[in-house]
């Protein structure tokens, strides 16, 4: 874990904030007009909960409601982190003991992914998007 980092650990950047909300309406209106972020879509997940995805400068912000919604730090589910090779972060995640051995990067329709969990237990998502134009097209009903 020690050592200097290498080029492919600082090409990092935020992709996204994903939490859970009390009221996606009331999340929508706020982050609109407090702070001009544009609305990219929203609808209904399979579990009947409502999301949407607000984009604001040079990051998204993914909201969506759950059962038993409680106002906390918790509702807050992961960082999202654009990179550009899923592959090669879980190697180096894994050599530096950050990831289990049994790892894999999980492979969705539009993305390659790599979760891991910072030292107070918060999610990290590290994002190669495949097809990101593809995944906005596809929330379109």
């Amino acid at each position: 874990m020690e050592g200097s980092l290498s080029s492919l650990e600082m090409n990092y950047q935020i992709d996204h904030v994903n939490r859970y909300v009390s009221n996606v309406d009331k999340f929508i209106e706020f982050y609109q007009s407090a702070l001009g972020f544009k609305l990219i879509g929203k609808g209904v997940k399979q579990n009947g909960r409502r999301y949407a995805i607000l984009q604001g400068s040079g990051h998204e912000l993914f909201i969506s409601e759950k059962d038993g919604f409680e106002a906390g730090c918790e509702n807050l589910r992961h960082i999202g982190y654009s990179v550009d090779n899923a592959d090669k972060i879980l190697i180096e995640l894994k050599r530096k003991g950050y990831a289990d051995e049994e790892q894999k990067v999980v492979v969705k329709q539009y993305s390659r992914q790599v979760y891991i969990k910072d030292p107070d237990g918060m999610e990290i998502d590290l994002i190669q998007w495949t097809d990101k134009a593809g995944f906005y097209k596809s929330l379109i009903r």
